[in-house]
């Protein structure tokens, strides 16, 4: 759903805003083209001269093999999307009309209190979807089922809705305030669809394919179907229902501001980007605020709206009814305002293309005010003084908790002071480094004051609220400290301020607000979920731990923050000095001691940040080891700190002594510029780390047979998908190594991790009387045996590769993904750690279904992962015959037998990947439900393996069988169809990985 042309990301994603390439945004409110008069000219990339409209769809011979049976997939372009998408759809809005009618017959309450809600949002955004999907088609009996879909989705269940409430007179009106606003919305539907189906062709096909399926009904509704899930865990029962109003309050929240925002993006899509290139807000004006009052307002309303789509999501999930009626009016209130800035947003986007404001009167108006914050040639050097007032009030607001602690003894005043200090700090630094080159002494003494004003009182109430000798210490300790701290960002503040232009102007856009507004918003989340804590427990008091790992996760972002600003303070042809190319990390070699204590700081402190999210929500907490990984977490922190302060003062130094000297600078320059060597195999380091996790999950399986004690097997099981995801990599990180030792260690690896463990783990459950588990272990020996063979075959396919295509399957696909797939499984893992340690057992039965449910997704991350490490061992020939294409899944055509089947699971396993996510954090009796569904989603995502794994061999098999063909034809370099609309391909292993 998030696009990078938004100024920030889209509301209700749990990703933080991001800002877009190129210091500018495309306006994601721009929409509703239908005000727009639409151009009669050609489409904006017209064919090529002498290309008539049948030859964009024949195949470039250089690419297609020479099999009569070998096509590629897919349309030329798109015009009409798949039938059976729009049975789909109206599946789910004539769904939302059956329950209504379910609700009358069986005079339930709970329909329209709690599940019309929850799937509302869902179902409006299902209908205005269902408009796109064929826009011309204007036969009747189309257009006639398309209006009794909305009919019955909208006005049916009003009355329905009337009719099941008792004709009670507040809901006789309310029902038709909202029919009106359905009739208005058939109505601009209507004309909309009209709007659409007037696109050329190829502007149709990019529309339908990339807006359409892919953000509308893949990003879109994946993101309401996931939310759904959560509201439907909560009402387990009959009698709880009532209990899940934060929950629903919250899911109903996101929800619609994902719908509204998804709408608006499928709105903006028709709009020519002729038009939306013109009405651009970039960085580089937000930073300066050189911009009028249409262009604010819209900025501050995409802000405000994100903001508050964060407050919905950090209480999505919270337990219980409301505590009183503030409560629920700020549940309701809070998306309200973001949904209506949003809106208002869109509609004043309408208003500024339609007025098309002079480019005369904005440049000289511009140009008076560059006057503050441009160089002569329009270089940005500083930034608005708006950004400095901001940094003061939140300084200020910080100083008067501690007031109000000094003078209350409050100790609510201390947990509101910890949850919004990360916040504030932010904010500070934005305050001193938005302008760098302003030296004024009034202005460097305000500085001070600021700084005094915030610390000092701060620390003072700090020590007076502990009344000890040992805190008052500790107190005057830290000042001191912060005290050196500030004197030395003062100098970075300088040593920024004598940057050149170009380099100032990509340090204040890139790293200072673009990171800045990467970094605002998860704490602002992570503040939010602090606030579902407090109305959770009703007292302020009692979420201590929660704000604890808050700000400390909070820390970990604005160190990391501050690294970003370091890095970018040197200029740009020196920061080569402070990166590390994968390439070395894959080899493990021209790495100082520097480096590698850095990199060890970053992974602990990554590890720190996860274990401290997943305990957030944890009921019980121990505060001794919350406050051991809380420091160790933030001492790594600061050494990654140190680090980069280090090497930014060792590159300025380089810079400063070759400046003289241009012929060492240019042998310098050619020094840095130069390409790391291809990798051909990966360091011992991860193949070691490797056969300790397996060593470690083999211990504790034979722990388990012997002393037939849970809490063994709990461990082992809690870890094993790390285990086997990392042994899928031990498997290729050495693709060329074939003697004999080093087969020799990999069957030994492969007998350490599977057979042991399994072996193990059926003695233990024969011991224990589980004869069904026992056999499963015994099979499943049976299947890593195939599974070893198939990754010695795997192997050999690697280690065929050419040397650059080698090193980037290590390095990116095998090393990248493989440890972004790690971290994700050891969130999951955490989470049923936390709900361990909330239960202070590990084998009482209450966190089965947490750690079911994160043990069977991380198993499909693992599939998936394998997946795309082992389609990428194939030639690139191969993964473009079994690649998929947005054009024929949009429409279905072209479709190979097997992509469609694989199709069908992947969706299937996707939704069952949602209910076991949903799941995570219950604790509770066993609930069969998640092994029923944990184990056909296993099933789905299962075949769908083996379907893509059996393509890519018979594919590649088929290639090689081919003499004086295809191979006899050398591949270009940037594989391109030769349709003229092809849009972007994505591996299986992609598309399943983007849904699930």
């Amino acid at each position: 759903m998030s696009s990078p042309s938004s100024i920030c990301s889209p509301p209700g994603t749990n990703s933080s805003p991001t800002i877009s390439e190129g210091e500018s945004v495309e306006r994601s409110s721009s929409v509703l083209s239908e005000t727009l008069p639409r151009e009669s000219g050609p489409p904006s990339s017209p064919p090529p001269p002498n290309v008539d409209e049948s030859s964009t769809s024949q195949v470039n011979p250089l690419t297609t093999p020479n099999n009569s049976n070998a096509s590629i997939s897919g349309p030329a372009r798109v015009t009409e999307c798949a039938t059976i998408y729009s049975i789909l759809l109206a599946f789910i809005t004539t769904g939302y009309t059956i329950q209504h009618v379910y609700a009358v017959i069986t005079k339930g309450e709970k329909v329209y209190k709690f599940w019309q809600w929850v799937f509302l949002p869902t179902s409006v955004t299902a209908m205005a979807i269902s408009f796109a999907l064929k826009p011309r088609r204007t036969d009747r009996a189309y257009v006639s089922l398309l209006i009794l879909q909305y009919v019955m989705f909208s006005f049916i269940s009003e009355i329905l809705t009337v009719i099941g409430m008792d004709f009670s007179q507040q809901q006789i009106l309310s029902s038709s305030l909202r029919s009106l606003v359905w009739l208005a919305l058939l109505k601009f539907g209507m004309k909309s669809r009209s709007h659409i189906a007037k696109l050329p062709n190829e502007d149709l096909s990019k529309f339908l394919t990339n807006d359409v399926v892919m953000g509308g009904m893949l990003v879109g509704l994946g993101q309401l179907l996931f939310l759904v899930f959560g509201s439907v865990q909560c009402n387990r029962s009959e009698d709880k229902w009532r209990k899940c109003n934060r929950t629903l309050f919250g899911q109903v929240g996101v929800s619609s501001m994902v719908a509204m925002y998804t709408i608006i993006k499928l709105l903006s899509g028709v709009v020519p980007k002729r038009i939306l290139r013109k009405h651009v807000i970039s960085l580089k004006k937000v930073v300066s605020m050189d911009m009028n009052a249409e262009e604010i307002l819209q900025a501050l309303g995409l802000f405000i709206a994100a903001g508050c789509a964060l407050y919905p999501l950090g209480n999505y999930g919270a337990v219980g009814d409301f505590g009183d009626s503030g409560e629920k009016l700020t549940a309701f209130l809070v998306p309200g305002v973001g949904g209506c800035c949003l809106l208002l947003t869109a509609i004043l986007e309408i208003v500024i293309i339609r007025k098309e404001i002079s480019a005369e009167r904005t440049q000289t108006r511009r140009q008076m005010h560059q006057c503050q914050s441009f160089s002569p040639d329009g270089t940005l050097v500083e930034g608005s003084s708006f950004w400095l007032y901001i940094g003061v009030l939140a300084t200020t607001y910080e100083s008067v908790v501690a007031i109000m602690l000094i003078v209350t003894l409050d100790g609510s005043y201390t947990t509101l002071a910890m949850s919004s200090l990360p916040f504030v700090i932010l904010l500070y630094v934005g305050n001193l480094g938005c302008q760098p080159r302003r030296k004024s002494s009034k202005f460097m003494w305000l500085l001070r004051l600021q700084f005094g004003s915030f610390i000092y009182i701060n620390l003072a109430a700090i020590a007076f609220y502990n009344g000890t000798m040992l805190g008052s210490m500790s107190c005057l300790f830290l000042a001191a400290v912060l005290t050196v701290l500030f004197h030395f960002a003062l100098k970075f503040r300088a040593s920024v301020g004598r940057l050149p232009d170009e380099d100032l102007e990509r340090f204040l856009v890139e790293n200072f607000f673009k990171g800045g507004i990467q970094t605002v918003f998860p704490i602002l989340f992570l503040l939010f979920r602090s606030v579902k804590c407090m109305y959770e427990k009703g007292d302020v008091t009692e979420c201590d731990e929660t704000s604890f790992c808050s700000t400390l996760i909070s820390l970990y972002l604005i160190c990391w923050w501050l690294t970003k600003l370091v890095q970018g303070s040197v200029r740009l042809a020196w920061q080569k000095e402070l990166n590390l190319s994968i390439e070395k990390v894959a080899k493990m070699q021209d790495i100082s001691l520097r480096r590698g204590v850095s990199g060890f700081c970053t992974l602990l402190t990554g590890v720190c940040g996860i274990f401290l999210f997943s305990m957030m929500s944890a009921e019980e907490m121990d505060n001794v080891m919350l406050t051991i990984i809380g420091v160790v977490g933030f001492l790594s922190c600061l050494g990654i700190v140190v680090s980069k302060i280090y090497s930014s003062l060792r590159a300025q130094e380089l810079m400063r002594a070759l400046s003289s000297e241009s012929g060492e600078r240019d042998e310098r320059n050619a020094e840095t510029d130069e390409v790391d060597e291809p990798v051909e195999e990966c360091s011992w380091v991860f193949v070691s780390v490797s056969f300790l996790l397996a060593s470690v999950f083999s211990l504790l399986c034979v722990c388990y047979s012997v002393t037939l004690k849970n809490k063994y097997w709990i461990m082992a099981y809690i870890i094993y998908p790390i285990v086997s995801l990392s042994f899928v990599m031990a498997m290729v990180l050495k693709p060329k190594r074939i003697d004999p030792t080093y087969m020799r260690f990999l069957y030994f690896h492969f007998v350490t991790f599977a057979l042991v463990s399994e072996i193990s783990g059926a003695v233990g459950n024969f011991r224990s009387g589980s004869t069904f588990g026992g056999l499963f272990n015994l099979f499943r020996c049976f299947l890593y045996c195939v599974a070893f063979c198939l990754g010695l075959r795997l192997r050999e396919s690697a280690a065929k590769l050419p040397p650059q295509e080698l090193s980037d399957f290590l390095c990116q696909t095998v090393l990248v993904k493989g440890a972004a797939a790690t971290i994700t499984m050891l969130f999951f893992s955490f989470e049923t750690v936390s709900c361990l340690i909330s239960q202070t057992s590990l084998d009482n039965g209450q966190c089965e279904n947490t750690s079911t449910a994160a043990m069977l997704l991380s198993v499909y991350l693992v599939i998936i992962t394998t997946l795309s490490i082992a389609s990428k061992t194939v030639p690139k020939i191969v993964q473009m015959e079994t690649a998929w294409e947005l054009s024929g899944i949009a429409t279905l055509k072209g479709l190979q037998r097997w992509q469609q089947i694989q199709g069908g699971l992947i969706l299937a396993s996707s939704i069952m990947a949602m209910h076991l996510l949903s799941n995570l954090g219950v604790e509770g009796d066993k609930d069969d439900s998640v092994y029923l569904v944990g184990a056909l989603g296993g099933l789905c995502i299962g075949f769908a393996f083996l379907i893509s794994v059996w393509m890519l061999i018979s594919t590649e098999a088929r290639d090689r069988s081919e003499v004086g063909g295809r191979r006899d034809v050398e591949m270009p370099t940037n594989f391109t169809s030769a349709r003229r609309f092809s849009a972007s391909k994505a591996e299986g292993s992609a598309f399943a990985a983007a849904l699930v």
